[in-house]
């Protein structure tokens, strides 16, 4: 910004004199929220991250205006979707007992399940992922070249063995056949965990799990090329177990990250 250290905190004790000034160091700090988010954020974030970081309360208003000038704004993508979940004709799907109310008092009480796409390598891979609903953790996932029961049974295992809930957790999930096969059925028997399902073609019985995988391909997987199932799952790492579970405020839990929610919360985890 060609402003010496001296000169700066003369102007700071100045009480921030020149407005053009305040708007240079808001513009400053407003990029670096963005360049450590990798461009995802957009007004909303971007005011509670600076406000959380300082102490200091800038307004929203303020924000919006310094972003819509130097045109800052969440970047946006949308691609086709492949068909990931397909139902059973001989289904026999366990009742919504969620109904749509996704409050809950703590961690490994419910847990939300689904499965989506990647694509890597010229081709589609499958990634299943188990949700705790009190903090949107991912606490399990897996990624496999076919969506499977085996892929859904995988990260379901890595759940439990990272979590070790006691029994009588919810588990939701749509009625795709993954989820209403005996492999699956025998795994929440073997861990006393009760199923739940949504109604059928009703995606809003489970939107904090849509919502996750919204955010996910949205602000990372559509703006990246994975040349193989090495690469992507790389990448799967990096976001889900040390960005999005660590780092990125999510509006539903206060503009906290699932992590900084759950210490503030339960401090005794």
């Amino acid at each position: 910004m060609e402003v010496s250290r001296s000169g700066y905190y003369e102007w700071v004790k100045a009480g921030f004199p020149n407005e053009a000034a305040r708007d240079a160091v808001l513009l400053a700090r407003i990029k670096r929220v963005e360049r450590e988010n990798h461009g995802n954020y957009g007004v909303e974030r971007v005011h509670e991250a600076l406000n959380e970081e300082t102490g200091e309360k800038v307004s929203r208003r303020h924000v919006q205006k310094v972003m819509h000038e130097n045109g800052i704004r969440a970047r946006r993508s949308s691609q086709y979707k492949p068909q990931t979940t397909k139902a059973d004709p001989n289904e026999a799907a366990y009742p919504n007992l969620l109904e749509q109310n996704f409050h809950v008092e703590g961690p490994n009480k419910i847990w939300l399940t689904d499965i989506t796409y990647i694509r890597e390598g010229g081709k589609w891979a499958y990634l299943a992922v188990v949700l705790d609903l009190f903090d949107r953790i991912p606490v399990g996932w897996a990624l496999g070249s076919s969506p499977t029961a085996e892929l859904a049974c995988m990260a379901l295992r890595r759940a439990f063995e990272r979590r070790k809930p006691a029994k009588g957790l919810i588990h939701h999930s749509d009625r795709g056949c993954q989820y209403t096969s005996q492999a699956y059925r025998k795994l929440l028997e073997q861990y006393k965990m009760i199923g739940s399902m949504s109604r059928k073609g009703n995606p809003y019985d489970n939107a904090p799990m849509e919502s996750f995988f919204k955010t996910l391909k949205v602000e990372w997987v559509n703006w990246h090329t994975y040349r193989d199932m090495t690469e992507a799952l790389n990448s799967l790492v990096y976001f889900i177990d040390v960005y999005y579970s660590c780092k990125r405020i999510h509006s539903a839990l206060g503009y906290k990250s699932p992590r900084n929610y759950e210490k503030r919360t339960l401090p005794a985890i």
